[in-house]
């Protein structure tokens, strides 16, 4: 082996999650000006709600501070050695990395023209039960949580833990805010749903 093969090696796992990220939002923010230019479509990429204002000012630099993370890695990376563990996290990482992003352009096809990023609490958008929704009620979320633990596996540092927690923390309240809408506009609808089907994780009932 060359003294160069360990440095490509070590580098794989964050220069995949690095693609990921750059393909993932790179298309939600795509995705957004296209519905509004196109379709003329607010998908609230500005919320209409203070509170969804107030937590973009968080929630964006965090993003922007993810999406970095794994190419700062690749800097940092030296020839000191090679970890197998380490390796082995990493790879494993960068692989779900790949499926999440995957599983997700997935879950936005289902979601058609109710794809939305924000909430507007005027706007009443069509539920969507079939697909990834048939066994979650919230699966980009899921993928969300799961992609940027996944980036963590690939770029272990104390920032990126701590933007792990963050996102995590900021989309299981979104999940829960997003809930309290959906209920006031769909009802019983909605809430039978919140019965049959969990929030992240499957329930036996959600494929009956």
């Amino acid at each position: 082996m060359s003294t160069e093969e360990p440095l490509v090696i070590q580098r794989l796992p964050p220069f995949i999650a690095a693609c990921c990220l750059l393909v993932y939002w790179g298309a939600v923010v795509s995705k957004a000006l296209r519905a509004m230019r196109k379709q003329k479509q607010d998908v609230n990429l500005i919320p209409r709600e203070r509170t969804g204002r107030w937590l973009r000012l968080i929630w964006i630099p965090a993003i922007v501070a993810w999406c970095v993370q794994p190419w700062l890695a690749l800097r940092t990376k030296s020839l000191a050695g090679i970890d197998p563990l380490g390796l082995v996290v990493g790879f494993a990482g960068a692989g779900v990395c790949l499926g999440a992003t995957i599983a997700t352009f997935s879950c936005w096809r289902e979601m058609g023209k109710s794809w939305r990023i924000g909430i507007n609490p005027s706007e009443k958008t069509k539920l969507i039960f079939t697909g990834p929704y048939r066994i979650v009620r919230h699966p980009i979320y899921a993928l969300s949580i799961l992609l940027i633990w996944a980036t963590l596996a690939t770029t272990r540092t104390p920032m990126m833990l701590l933007l792990t927690l963050l996102h995590s923390i900021l989309m299981q309240w979104e999940a829960r805010r997003e809930e309290a809408y959906l209920l006031e506009k769909h009802g019983d609808a909605y809430a039978d749903y919140m019965k049959r089907v969990g929030r992240f994780f499957p329930r036996a009932q959600s494929y009956r």
